[in-house]
């Protein structure tokens, strides 16, 4: 039989950071300035504010996403010192608005807001040219 390991170095599972804010912990008119690639909020009611500060000094190609299992009515995505955001087509988001799990209405969903950087900016072939140090809303 084969030795086969579970965990860290096995595709299995991966132990991927993230920041994750809860409870009592967040209150309206926080500010948090996310450390890693992923930003859990788990607040225990509407947010009437909150400011999101990006991480400062990304990598090239560094993946951002903001979830949230409860309303946040004011919104507020920041890039960090030297870094730029361009909300394209998809605009500035300033609400997540969580939808109920399917089959269950007991279960809160989430919502989650992504954006991916570029350190070097890039031409596409469409011929846009995307500036660098840009966080780019995806999602």
């Amino acid at each position: 039989m084969a030795n086969i390991q579970v965990g860290y170095g096995h595709g299995d599972v991966v132990g991927v950071p993230f920041d994750f804010y809860a409870g009592a912990t967040l209150v309206t008119g926080s500010t948090i300035t996310m450390q890693t690639g992923v930003l859990v909020i788990n607040p225990t009611g509407t947010l009437a504010t909150l400011v999101v500060n990006l991480p400062l000094n990304p990598v090239d190609g560094a993946d951002a996403s903001i979830t949230s299992t409860q309303v946040i009515t004011g919104l507020t995505v920041n890039a960090n010192t030297g870094d730029l955001i361009a909300n394209g087509v998809l605009g500035a988001v300033t609400t997540l608005t969580p939808t109920a799990n399917p089959g269950s209405g007991a279960v809160t969903g989430l919502a989650t807001v992504r954006y991916k950087y570029t350190l070097n900016g890039f031409q596409p072939a469409s011929g846009a040219a995307v500036n660098p140090r840009t966080w780019i809303r995806v999602g």
